[in-house]
């Protein structure tokens, strides 16, 4: 929980249950908000019929690489009286009653905010934090009538479960999507069983982390902890009553973001052969450190993780890298290593426009950020 005055808990406390399944503004969630919005505009139809038109559009920049789809995802509604058309892609902002563009992560973090039963102080703390992570651009004006502005709550509060979240590499937040798919693949019939006999002790700490995601230095990473079919899922270090480790990976932090956010079941064979050629960097012995910037190690001695263990870890690092955001520590310091501050063309595309995220030089307390 960074600077221990809940950052990272406002925001999870009002976020929908789960992790989400649609990237926000893809084609497969376009078509699940046309069927929400299809369904909750019939149920309001008598409601809605005396309206006039409303036409609204979000435009979010720097999708995940992987999916290779160009500098943007765009989705688009239009309101006419009872009716509702739902599509993807761009419109004018003179077509929009409302368009608005912002960072594909922040965005996708502001569809999992769920209003209906969740403290409002929390969720305005939440939302508060996000608009300052984002340059936006907003033409037009949120919509007056209430039937809209209530069908409109209706269906974020339903997209928010459908929608993946986009969190910064190793910080809390995203060691909650971590916990999550542990703990529920662990907890599950098929799993369960085959991990009740076994205790083991997983642990990846990356240190000289980014002060715009790590205000106070701490080290970034996640460590499992699986005691007998108990599992218990952390953020940053390893706690001492908890070591030795049997698992361990230790480095730096920038040279790992790169690899740690690849969808490997979607990469090319060219996006391999790249990856490849980073890992070898990354991971080589640094003669002037006296040691490589990143290690794995097994400091219990026990070895290899029990294969039983191993098949509920087998998604964790594709579900993670889909849920996490897109930028560079380089982005925001200088000082980063060449050959770790590059872009990789297997982990950003080209047209990637890092104006779009925007994190100030205080924290949302007003405390001057560690650059």
């Amino acid at each position: 929980m960074p600077n221990g005055r809940g950052e990272a808990s406002a925001l999870l406390a009002v976020t929908a249950d789960g992790i989400g399944d649609l990237t926000f503004a893809s084609s497969d969630w376009v078509d699940a908000a046309r069927q929400a919005l299809t369904v909750i505009t019939a149920r309001r139809a008598d409601a809605l019929s005396p309206l006039g038109r409303l036409t609204l559009c979000e435009v979010a920049h720097n999708p995940p690489a992987y999916l290779r789809c160009g500098p943007s995802l765009a989705w688009r509604a239009r309101f006419d009286g009872a009716s509702v058309e739902v599509a993807a892609g761009e419109l004018a902002a003179e077509a929009c009653d409302l368009k608005v563009e912002g960072d594909h992560s922040i965005l996708s973090n502001l569809a999992r905010i769920q209003h209906q039963g969740r403290d409002p102080e929390l969720v305005a703390a939440a939302e508060a934090r996000l608009h300052k992570l984002s340059r936006w651009k907003i033409h037009g004006s949120p919509p007056r009538s209430p039937v809209h502005v209530a069908v409109l709550a209706e269906f974020h509060d339903i997209m928010a479960l459908r929608t993946m979240p986009r969190f910064v590499f190793m910080t809390p937040e995203w060691v909650s999507v971590a916990r999550h798919i542990l703990s529920t693949r662990a907890e599950s019939a098929k799993y369960a069983a085959g991990i009740a006999d076994h205790q083991y002790t997983f642990s990846e700490e990356f240190i000289d982390t980014p002060g715009y995601a790590f205000p106070d230095g701490a080290s970034g990473g996640f460590w499992a902890r699986f005691d007998h079919g108990r599992v218990s899922v952390g953020a940053g270090a390893l706690p001492r009553p908890l070591e030795p480790a049997d698992s361990l990976t230790k480095g730096a932090y920038s040279p790992v973001v790169p690899i740690g956010r690849t969808v490997n079941a979607d990469l090319s064979e060219d996006d391999k052969v790249e990856v490849e050629t980073y890992r070898k960097i990354a991971f080589r012995f640094d003669k002037v450190a006296g040691k490589p910037p990143v290690a794995m190690s097994s400091p219990s001695g026990r070895g290899p993780m029990p294969p039983e263990l191993g098949r509920v870890f087998l998604p964790l690092h594709d579900e993670l890298a889909k849920r996490t955001s897109g930028e560079l520590p380089s982005d925001f310091d200088e000082t980063i290593r060449p050959e770790w501050a590059a872009p990789q063309r297997f982990d950003r595309a080209a047209d990637y426009d890092k104006s779009w995220v925007r994190y100030d030089r205080v924290d949302i307390y007003g405390n001057p950020r560690r650059l």
